[in-house]
């Protein structure tokens, strides 16, 4: 084996490595920044619960009281209030771009609601022939002096809470047999997230 031989090979194991390492690595750090994070924010309150600091103590407080309030939106905050609050948040210029955008987002992950609109792919480019996946979010653009050939879609942004919205013809949108959620996560992740199969797909339009 030559010298450069040996070097081209050690540079590929090394690669393979930085390959196996990198995203364990970067998962344990956030993981573990996130837990020191809550344990900080919590500590205070935690100071005259506990005798001694428990790592980790500060995430169970954090899930714990996560439940309480949403048990208590569930029971006690009727869908009026949240309504006016939403209404609310409409009214502030910058603030509803973020809370709504953030609302969404989580929303569709956690498949609470089907707020997106119906998931399609769009033929953006003929030659060659290239797809963005989307949301149908509204079927009337007469508003805007767009015929009924028109609809509006939103195409989220990879690994980000925003997106495009698009007006494009309906012969270009193809409606996808998967639920929103499915989508989302999969333009969210850049294409890395694959289909649960416990997750059961939505019928098309």
């Amino acid at each position: 084996m030559g010298v450069r031989s040996f070097f081209r090979r050690t540079a590929s194991y090394f690669l393979q490595g930085l390959l196996f390492i990198t995203p364990i690595g970067v998962t344990v750090f956030v993981i573990v920044w996130f837990v020191n994070l809550l344990d900080d924010l919590f500590q205070p309150l935690l100071d005259g619960l506990l005798p001694y600091h428990i790592p980790g103590f500060g995430l169970l407080f954090a899930f714990f009281w996560l439940a309480v309030l949403g048990f208590l939106i569930a029971h006690l905050v009727s869908r009026s209030a949240i309504g006016w609050f939403d209404a609310l948040m409409k009214r502030a210029p910058l603030i509803k771009v973020i809370y709504f955008a953030v609302k969404d987002l989580i929303t569709v992950f956690f498949g609470k609601e089907d707020k997106m609109g119906k998931p399609v792919k769009v033929l953006v480019q003929r030659d060659p022939m290239q797809y963005k996946f989307g949301f149908v979010t509204r079927h009337d653009l007469k508003d805007f002096k767009l015929g009924e050939e028109f609809v509006s879609v939103y195409f989220p942004y990879s690994y980000g809470v925003m997106g495009n919205q698009m007006a494009v013809r309906k012969e270009d949108v193809e409606y996808l047999d998967l639920s929103s959620a499915e989508v989302m996560k999969f333009i969210v992740s850049g294409g890395v997230v694959q289909k649960s199969d416990k997750e059961p797909s939505k019928p098309s339009k």
